[in-house]
């Protein structure tokens, strides 16, 4: 039997609801409560109409109406935020209005709206449209016409990938490189768990969004060719597991992942079991389980909760950038996103192939991309890379006479030796290598368990490292991979230096 609700208005005719309606993703709810809550594949949508008061409630009903047709087409995510574009409306007002809403209302509210909040009245005007269109109460058709006449503005799309925004778009090759080396210093030192570890190493090698990460399962990753299929999103289909990316992921994260994997099952998880299980990230869960354990993604994060969780984490190891005076680096999943793609448009990729990567369905999206000049990058790396250098810090560990002076004393698995240079050991492990996916000993001289010897041939390791790089002069992506543990070999053989220098002069002292 239907519901028929009375919106309490002289100018409103009765709206009945369904008893239940069905979302795109087959959950279903009762849209007569003042509270929806649904699963939409690893989304939980939430809207509230409580919140409508002093009079505005009167449009509550309408509203709902106005919303179904988006709830069985539509994602969840466009439901809310067309929701909140009409309550942001009506918070503009000091008093509801007598009567329906008029075109007059949209253009004051219009004019309110600063430059930067200008998409917000094109968000409205796909609710109003279709409000118009059902012929519900509280709204005059006038208004999709005003509508319809005006040059909505919306976000300017890819705005901050062509202007290389320092707060929202892409990161430089430096902020890259910083980041990659405090994650793993942080999870190295147990700041950082290996989740976390891992979500941020996927967000780097494959840009996928935030939803994607969300809905990956264990069985996901192939551990002997070291593949990742990733979820699509935004793709129109029933959820984001009906289709994947397939994606080679570095053998030394892959051994992490298997680790990882191989820690979860042993807890109890399966191959059908999250990748990012809610409740290994949410350290309180959600407000109400929407899924049962037959879901298909029950024990998920909502991506909109891992997106939050991810940006507490790393912003508490979030690296200094010179391109905000040395201000913490602000880092949000989409920028890692925007940074896959520019990496990909100045290795070269094709607009097609950038378009795959990244799980669009058409061109569109990728042309600020590839349209960015690779010039204006090129100047941005040359200025900051003398201004990042010394602020870099490389060299996490402490330098120690010898290996009596180590911490494990020549326990097993403590030496660290570069037999491309020598047989002699370059310095002792704190941890000793244990549980370490690192490729050592190029990884050793950038974490902070690394005890390098006084007298050790790091010059000889520093020469290797600089001949390498000299093979790859012709591509500054690929010859910039090793720079952080250059970088840190130049420091342990500084501080070396000066230890030598420092005896020297002592002894010269106690000599004269």
């Amino acid at each position: 039997m239907s519901q028929t609700i009375e919106p309490g208005s002289s100018t409103a005719l009765a709206i009945t609801l369904p008893e239940r309606v069905f979302t795109r993703s087959g959950t279903s709810f009762d849209p007569g409560e003042n509270l929806w809550e649904w699963a939409d594949g690893p989304f939980n949508a939430r809207i509230d109409f409580r919140r409508y008061r002093d009079g505005f409630e009167v449009f509550v009903p309408a509203l709902k109406q106005a919303l179904l047709p988006f709830v069985k087409g539509h994602s969840s995510a466009h439901v809310v935020n067309l929701q909140n574009a009409f309550y942001y409306f009506l918070r503009t007002m000091q008093t509801c209005p007598e009567g329906a809403i008029s075109a007059q209302h949209i253009a004051d509210y219009a004019a309110k709206v600063g430059v930067d909040e200008s998409w917000r009245v094109g968000t409205l005007n796909g609710l109003l449209q279709k409000w118009v269109a059902l012929a519900l109460p509280g709204v005059e058709p006038q208004c999709a016409t005003y509508l319809l006449e005006r040059r909505k503005c919306g976000n300017k799309k890819g705005e901050a990938v062509r202007t290389r925004n320092p707060v929202e778009g892409p990161l430089s090759e430096e902020e890259y490189t910083a980041l990659y080396s405090v994650a793993n210093a942080a999870y190295g030192r147990g700041h950082f768990p290996l989740w976390m570890l891992l979500l941020t190493r996927l967000l780097l090698a494959c840009g996928g969004r935030i939803s994607q990460y969300a809905s990956l399962k264990l069985c996901d990753f192939d551990g002997d060719k070291s593949e990742l299929s990733l979820p699509q999103a935004k793709t129109g289909e029933e959820h984001t597991r009906s289709s994947f990316i397939l994606f080679d992921i570095s053998p030394q994260t892959g051994r992490l992942i298997s680790d990882y994997i191989n820690g979860l099952c042993a807890e109890g998880y399966d191959g059908n079991s999250a990748f990012f299980p809610q409740s290994l990230v949410m350290p309180r869960g959600t407000r109400k389980q929407l899924r049962g354990i037959d879901h298909l993604f029950y024990g998920h994060c909502d991506p909109n909760g891992l997106s939050r969780r991810f940006k507490t984490l790393v912003a508490e190891i979030a690296p200094p950038t010179s391109r905000l005076d040395f201000a913490p680096l602000p880092l949000t999943p989409q920028r890692f996103r925007y940074t896959f793609g520019t990496r990909l448009a100045e290795e070269g990729a094709s607009r097609v192939v950038i378009a795959n990567r990244l799980g669009h369905a058409d061109l569109q999206n990728v042309e600020v991309y590839v349209s960015a000049s690779p010039k204006i990058v090129e100047n941005i790396d040359r200025t900051m890379e003398a201004l990042l250098a010394p602020l870099a810090r490389a060299f996490k560990g402490q330098v120690v006479e010898d290996e009596a002076h180590s911490t494990h004393k020549g326990a097993p698995g403590s030496r660290i030796i570069d037999f491309r240079v020598s047989n002699d050991p370059v310095g002792s492990c704190g941890g000793k290598g244990s549980n370490c996916a690192f490729n050592k000993p190029l990884a050793c001289y950038t974490c902070f368990r690394f005890e390098p010897w006084l007298d050790a041939p790091h010059v000889k390791v520093l020469e290797r490292l600089l001949g390498e790089r000299e093979k790859w002069l012709t591509d500054d992506r690929m010859a910039a991979i090793n720079d952080g543990p250059i970088w840190a070999v130049q420091e342990v053989i500084v501080h070396c230096t000066q230890i030598w220098q420092q005896r020297a002069q002592r002894a010269s002292e106690a000599a004269s």
